[in-house]
């Protein structure tokens, strides 16, 4: 079986502890990236109210997902790969400490795909 490899898309990480800051970050991002298939990944508690119509947000759970082990990362990743196909990815994560070591993981191939992941 000969298996396609999705390039691997940009993703952006930041962090969000509030609502206003969820959206700003989810604002900001949206007007600096192409109109190109996009998708959200948050961690479960910032998921409320904001969620852009043409850009599908996507659930960590409500806990930080680079404590909990790499393997909700990795199934809510691939799934979102292979579902929507974005090229540009936000990933919102709680609290700013965890961005060095979900980054590391991004980018290391630890959790099946190699991603660009923008400074």
């Amino acid at each position: 079986m000969i298996v396609a490899r999705l390039p691997a898309p940009r993703v952006t990480l930041r962090t969000a502890a509030t609502d206003a800051d969820r959206n700003g970050a989810i604002e900001t991002w949206l007007q600096s990236v192409p109109p190109v298939p996009r998708a959200i990944v948050a961690e479960g508690v910032l998921l409320d109210r904001f969620a852009p119509q043409d850009v599908p947000l996507v659930g960590l759970g409500a806990v930080c997902p680079c404590c909990t082990g790499l393997s909700v990362l990795r199934v809510v990743l691939a799934r979102t790969l292979r579902r929507l196909r974005p090229e540009a990815l936000l990933v919102l994560v709680a609290i700013e400490e965890h961005l060095p070591r979900l980054r590391r993981m991004l980018e290391d191939g630890e959790l099946g795909v190699r991603f660009e992941v923008e400074p």
